[in-house]
């Protein structure tokens, strides 16, 4: 029962964090998050205000790029880790006491699952990205109708962009944890704990 728990304390562990980071949004104390995205807002606004482009487009070149490597990297290790389970490397013994349901089909899914989640929140951000380079050159400032205002909807396509990266680099984050589980069902439970109070205590929130 041990690879068990281990897989339902990396849930706990997940939804743990993403309730964590909801709620730090929504208290009036400044977080390390709410505080990047004020830096993030004020350099699109200075980004529109120059009237040479050339520096922004090429950090969002480089966004994109950095983006691109992820989506490659993660390419391989999905053909990797299938390439494995098609030879017969993985454990058959059965997962939750069901028959057809084996410890290395679990082990599997779980990495595909987070593979995906990662290529698609990377692929979000470069589209963000592409949208935003073309905003960018297209005098925002100009453009307020109704509801839409040009300013506006560059700094939001840019925060959607750095959010896409974020839970994309999230995602990597746990995807090594669910790597140490083909180690050590231990390996795995102590790496998801660790990296969730990096993340919480340290890294995003900064409780310390």
């Amino acid at each position: 029962m041990l690879d068990e728990l281990a897989f339902l304390i990396f849930i706990f562990c997940i939804l743990t964090y993403i309730c964590v980071i909801l709620f730090s949004f929504k208290r009036k104390k400044h977080t390390k998050l709410k505080f990047l995205n004020e830096i993030y807002s004020n350099w699109v606004k200075n980004q529109i205000k120059d009237e040479n482009q050339l520096v922004a487009i090429q950090t969002l070149r480089n966004f994109i790029m950095g983006n691109s490597a992820f989506i490659s990297a993660f390419f391989i290790l999905l053909g990797l880790l299938v390439g494995f389970y098609s030879s017969g490397f993985f454990n058959n013994e059965p997962f939750w006491v069901i028959t057809n349901f084996t410890l290395g089909l679990m082990q599997i899914s779980l990495n595909i699952v987070i593979i995906m989640f990662c290529l698609i929140n990377f692929s979000l951000s470069i589209r963000s990205i592409t949208r935003l380079s073309l905003i960018i050159t297209g005098n925002p400032e100009k453009y307020s109708k109704g509801a839409f205002n040009g300013l506006e909807l560059a700094n939001k396509t840019f925060i959607a962009a750095k959010n896409h990266w974020m839970a994309g680099v999230r995602g990597l984050f746990y995807l090594i944890a669910s790597l140490l589980w083909f180690i050590n069902s231990w390996f795995f439970i102590i790496g998801t704990i660790l990296i969730t109070f990096y993340l919480i205590a340290i890294h995003d929130v900064k409780l310390f």
